[in-house]
């Protein structure tokens, strides 16, 4: 095995051979932290405890790549890359023959959009260099541009493959880093989507990006043209993405989509959904919506459609009937209420969640002496000078 020092420390996919995944293979449960004090930054071994790295990291985010030797790269390209599971349910998406990412990074989007059966060709631009040589390396069928994203550089592979407007998608997952501080305002993206909107979807029928999961879903409304509809992507319950559809000549209504990547279940309703009949009174179930149905601000329209009434705490929604289980939304059933701490006699484990109070969660933990906990679960609610308290507890 070879022994040169790569410029940037980044990884390098030319020392790849069968003794150096065999090495990798044998040293795949040790310490990379030893590992690194023993063989440093030189290569092969650079890249190969990389590997290991992200292994030990990524097991369950990335199981198949690590399977099929996919080389990984280090640092805020693998730490920020979207999972399997979100990158394939993105691909979805797709309809045409031809695609472009304007930022692959590490280049898992890439990857699930060009394995569609119906791809003939698709094209990635990464100005880092170093990445864009691994994506070269992992994505051998995928045209790869080692520079940032301009738009005569599309204009040029579009005419190079004679694509037709119809033909064509493009995704985007803008860098997020304005002035070294992480940003969800989309006019704030690099590249920036609403200088860019325009031109892409004359060359384009369909422009899709990638938002931060705390962006305003009401700006998408407001800024983007051609807005077919917006996704916000969970995956265990925590909103890890907002995607939005852009469509060319699209001049109605957009969608609101909340979807569970893993299982693909999903609920959807013209923009705005807000339905949900108010009520104070606790009944026999509290429904807790998940942080991506909050995101999607679908709760309102679930409540309608089951029944349920606002708790008027919080996204809090009550009812008298079991609802169905689903992933969008967890279901307590209601031991107790009370209305001060003082009337409180609880023992033993229990999840704590504080809503519209100054005092936090741990603070009543150490009060009231409970235990972490996760079945039962006490509910601190707030509102004005109206308190209620809830213990409930977790169907699954």
């Amino acid at each position: 095995m070879a022994t040169n020092l790569h410029p940037k420390n980044q990884v390098n996919p030319g020392v790849f051979d069968e003794d150096l995944w065999l090495w990798i293979e044998k040293n795949q449960s040790a310490s990379t932290v030893e590992l690194r004090l023993k063989y440093g930054f030189t290569e092969p071994y650079n890249s190969a405890i990389a590997q290991i790295e992200a292994k030990q990291k990524y097991a369950s985010k990335f199981k198949s790549l690590f399977e099929e030797r996919w080389i990984f790269p280090k640092g805020v390209a693998l730490e920020q890359s979207s999972s399997l599971d979100t990158a394939n349910f993105k691909s979805t998406l797709f309809a045409t023959p031809y695609s472009a990412d304007l930022c692959a990074g590490m280049g898992i989007d890439s990857l699930a959009i060009s394995l569609r059966d119906n791809c003939e060709r698709h094209l990635c631009f990464e100005q880092n260099k170093e990445l864009a040589k691994l994506l070269a390396y992992n994505l051998k069928q995928t045209d790869v541009i080692a520079e940032s994203f301009e738009t005569e550089a599309l204009k040029k592979w579009v005419e190079e493959n004679d694509i037709r407007q119809h033909q064509l998608t493009v995704y985007l997952d803008p860098d997020r880093r304005a002035h070294s501080t992480r940003t969800h305002l989309i006019e704030q993206g690099t590249p920036n989507l609403l200088i860019n909107q325009n031109e892409l979807l004359t060359l384009a029928c369909t422009v899709i990006t990638k938002h931060s999961p705390m962006m305003d879903i009401h700006d998408c409304q407001k800024k983007l043209i051609g807005l077919h509809s917006i996704y916000t992507v969970q995956h265990q319950g925590e909103c890890k993405e907002v995607l939005t559809v852009q469509k060319t000549q699209y001049n109605a209504t957009p969608n609101l989509i909340a979807i569970e990547a893993f299982s693909g279940q999903r609920i959807e309703h013209p923009y705005p959904a807000q339905y949900s009949v108010s009520n104070r009174d606790v009944s026999c179930y509290l429904i807790q919506p998940s942080a991506g149905l909050n995101k999607s601000e679908l709760h309102d329209y679930l409540a309608r459609e089951n029944g349920w009434s606002r708790l008027g705490f919080g996204n809090l929604f009550t009812c008298e009937n079991l609802p169905k289980l689903n992933p969008f939304y967890k279901v307590f059933e209601v031991k107790s209420t009370f209305t001060s701490v003082k009337n409180l006699k609880l023992s033993g484990a229990f999840a704590i969640e504080s809503v519209g109070s100054k005092i936090s969660a741990d603070e009543l933990r150490k009060r009231l002496k409970l235990k972490e906990g996760r079945a039962n679960k006490l509910f601190y609610l707030q509102k004005g000078r109206t308190k209620l308290i809830v213990h409930g507890h977790l169907i699954e």
